[in-house]
Formats: structure tokens, C-alpha cells, sequence
């Protein structure tokens, strides 16, 4: 399966809100999640029905977003999600928002880097459960070894 993006949609709740009546900057890593979620489950890599019961946990190492509008109650957004990058220890995932305004205006962007855990360990999924790491390579269309979505693109 190829790297297209997959969207998750969502319309801003008030009890997402802070004070100001905008988005509280912590909730769009909620949404970057639900995302994620998606993305595993249209790659037959579900959290749930895939990695989990083989004990494969994907760790948040690091996540970060940049808001270039905000966000109120009722606003409808579209998360895209694109692997970014894999290696045998890591995976790295890309977001972008989209606020609906008569079209699509992106609204965010954000990364999260994970490492693929088990038993409370950080594993190398090559050689634990090499048939996951593999499905998660050819998202990338690669065959093995560390690749970004970048480097896909300037082939």
C-alpha cells in the first residue's frame, strides 16, 4: 500500500475549548492519536487487532504542533496522517489540520516519533515481528532499512 495520507475528520468541541473559546493546544495530540489509530487500521497494522495482542506498543517519544489559525466549537477539521519515516527501533508520523472555510485551510501541523516497545522495552521490530515490520515498510513502498517520506518523494 502506498504512503497517501489518511484523513480523520472531527467538528471542535466545546469541551476541547480553553477560556478563550479556541482549542486547548493539548487536545489536538487527542485528535493526532485518533489519527494514528486510523492510519494503522488502513494498513492492516490495527492498534487493536494487529500490534497490541502481539504485544507491539508504539511509545511516544516526542510530539510537537505549530497552529497557524485557531480553532472554535463547531469548527469542522481534517487530520492527514502520512508515515514519515521507519526504522527497526522507530516510526515517525506527519499530521496536517485542515479547517473548513468554504475549502480546506491548513490550521496545523505536528509530528509524534515513536518506539516500538515491548514488555516495557524498546524492541527492534525487524527482528521481533518481522511480517509488522515489513507492512509498515511497504506504507513507505521500501523493502527495508531507514527510509523518510522525503527521500520516497525525490525518487
Amino acid at each position: 500500500m502506498s504512503n497517501s495520507p489518511t484523513q480523520w475528520e472531527t467538528v471542535v468541541r466545546w469541551a476541547e475549548c480553553d477560556a478563550a473559546g479556541i482549542i486547548y493546544h493539548a487536545r489536538v495530540f487527542d485528535w493526532f492519536s485518533e489519527a494514528r489509530v486510523s492510519w494503522l487500521a488502513e494498513h492492516a497494522l490495527s492498534y487493536y487487532h494487529v500490534l497490541r495482542p502481539q504485544g507491539v506498543e508504539l511509545l511516544v517519544k516526542s510530539a510537537h504542533a505549530h497552529f497557524r489559525h485557531a480553532l472554535a466549537p463547531g469548527d469542522r477539521v481534517r487530520v492527514t496522517i502520512r508515515l514519515q519515516q521507519i526504522t527497526p527501533t522507530r516510526a515517525t508520523f506527519h499530521y496536517e489540520g485542515f479547517l473548513w472555510r468554504e475549502e480546506w485551510i491548513l490550521a496545523l501541523e505536528g509530528e509524534t516519533d515513536h518506539a516500538f516497545v515491548q514488555g516495557g522495552r524498546a524492541q527492534r521490530l525487524d527482528r521481533r515481528h518481522p511480517d509488522i515490520y515489513q507492512a509498515f515498510c511497504e506504507s513507505l513502498e521500501i523493502t527495508g532499512g531507514m527510509r523518510s517520506s522525503a527521500q520516497q518523494e525525490a525518487q
